[in-house]
């Protein structure tokens, strides 16, 4: 106390004129950085549209210092956290035509897609099977599975979407003109190497190295899904050099592998690049004499995907693998634990739909555009319309289920057109002009309409009016598009 009494001292006016003015300014601009870019993230958290939440920073925007603060938070962030500002930052440095410290908005973009790959697959990667316990059991196997058409909820599969919210998928299995179009064969050969050969599209190669079946990462890889598959079902190390023919004398000898989609045009929206990898996982256990038990070959799948850098969601390789009409759904979380439901129909209720629903082609490929990124990009940058819909298109699935079990196909048919709408709302790239002339040319025959896959192309599935055939959709199509490819399929469902 006597050494505070005896101390020197200044008015509050001295104090004031004695501060470093130079060291309180950065250090107040410093303060009020960090406040703003809290505010900024905190917003970004709750839902809010990337673009309002923005407007914290005013009308000056963000500068180099709450950049670089924003980048800092986004490296220790968790993930929800981090790929949502690596997110709103490219949509701010693209809209503002803006560079930070020589950072493009497509590069903050592709850290926060490639953020998400790399944490499904890093969870995924766990789930490879051992490959010391594999040894060639057959001669020679094939599988054959059938596409999917999906119906509801499609898009809440897809991450991160499913692994912040959980998925719900309803989807059917069917074959088209009377065939599983999906087809895989593997056999044995004396040669100490990998045979491929894709035979829709007439290539064939041969890996003899290992890191030949590593290299699996080209999207112009004829045979990306090959090497992909051989990976997540551990037969081939992921990393690390090895010898292909030592590998090989273990498992038993060289093996051919060979893919075949018959009959589905590119860019149907079926489901065919999914479920030709679940094809693959199935045929490589049992050429090994493994079980592989449905929910361990979906994680495969998905971490094929990872792998091959082609994204996606669990939904496709479920509607081909697992036969009838499905309930598909997951809790939130990184590790998607998927459970499937069969949806029990009458007998009544499976002949109506057989004779409803109709197939029909649109004579295009969908557009080459990027669809993935447009649609997860509208959820992550908090898009309005695109978590409205999102959220209701997993209400209209549990509908659509519940609908069915009661053998309401009008009603389920009026839910695929409200569906429909959700799709558009969604992605205004869904639909285009030879779509809706399409749906507006046979819109006095059916009573429900949908697409097939994210749509722009591919297939559209409609459910015809009662007394309506396929021969009557046909003819009216026929008379309008003639030759042009536009054209009703035969269709099967699969029930069991």
């Amino acid at each position: 106390m006597k050494s505070w009494l005896e101390s020197k001292r200044l008015s509050l006016c001295s104090s004031f004129n004695a501060a470093d003015v130079r060291a309180i300014v950065p250090w107040k601009r410093s303060i009020e950085n960090q406040v703003l870019v809290t505010c900024f993230v905190d917003r970004l958290m709750q839902g809010e549209y990337y673009e309002d939440a923005l407007r914290v920073f005013g009308d000056a925007g963000i500068n180099e210092a709450q950049y670089q603060l924003l980048m800092e938070r986004a490296e220790h962030s968790a993930f929800s956290e981090k790929i949502r500002i690596y997110y709103a930052l490219s949509r701010y440095m693209r809209n503002h035509r803006q560079s930070f410290a020589g950072a493009q908005y497509d590069a903050l973009e592709s850290k926060c897609f490639d953020e998400i790959q790399r944490v499904i697959y890093e969870n995924g990667k766990d789930k490879i099977p051992d490959f010391d316990d594999f040894h060639i059991a057959k001669e020679e196997v094939h599988v054959s599975l059938p596409v999917r058409v999906n119906w509801g909820g499609g898009w809440t599969d897809t991450p991160p979407h499913c692994n912040e919210k959980g998925g719900v998928v309803l989807n059917a299995a069917i074959k088209l003109k009377g065939n599983y179009p999906i087809q895989v064969t593997m056999h044995r050969i004396p040669e100490l190497e990998v045979q491929f050969e894709s035979q829709d599209i007439g290539v064939s190669g041969v890996a003899k190295t290992v890191e030949e079946i590593q290299d699996c990462h080209n999207p112009y890889d004829f045979f990306a899904l090959h090497k992909a598959a051989l990976i997540a079902c551990g037969i081939i190390p992921i990393e690390g050099h090895y010898e292909l023919t030592d590998i090989l004398e273990k498992l038993g000898g060289g093996f051919y592998l060979s893919t075949q989609v018959i009959g589905v045009p590119k860019g149907s929206g079926l489901g065919t690049s999914s479920i030709l990898s679940g094809a693959c996982v199935k045929a490589i256990f049992e050429f090994f004499g493994q079980e592989v038990q449905d929910a361990e070959l979906y994680d495969i799948v998905l971490c094929m995907e990872q792998i091959m850098s082609t994204g996606g969601g669990w939904q496709d390789q479920v509607g081909g693998v697992t036969a009838g009409v499905k309930m598909i759904t997951t809790e939130p979380g990184i590790n998607q634990v998927i459970q499937v439901e069969n949806v029990v129909l009458s007998e009544a209720t499976k002949k109506e739909l057989q004779e409803r629903f109709a197939l029909i082609y649109t004579g295009q490929r969908r557009l080459a555009r990027n669809l993935l990124r447009d649609v997860v990009g509208g959820y992550i940058g908090g898009r309005k319309e695109s978590t409205d819909a999102l959220d209701q298109m997993q209400r209209t699935a549990a509908l659509m289920q519940f609908e069915l079990e009661r053998g309401n196909v009008d009603r389920f048919a009026a839910l695929l057109n409200e569906h429909w709408e959700l799709s558009k709302q969604l992605d205004a790239g869904s639909t285009n002009t030879c779509i809706d002339q399409i749906f507006l040319a046979c819109e006095d025959l059916v009573d429900g309409q949908f697409i097939s896959g994210a749509g722009g192309g591919g297939f559209l599935q409609v459910i015809m009016k009662k007394g309506v055939t396929r021969e009557q959709l046909h003819q009216r199509l026929y008379s309008i598009f003639q030759d042009s490819g536009v054209d009703v399929w035969d269709t099967e469902f699969i029930w069991e």
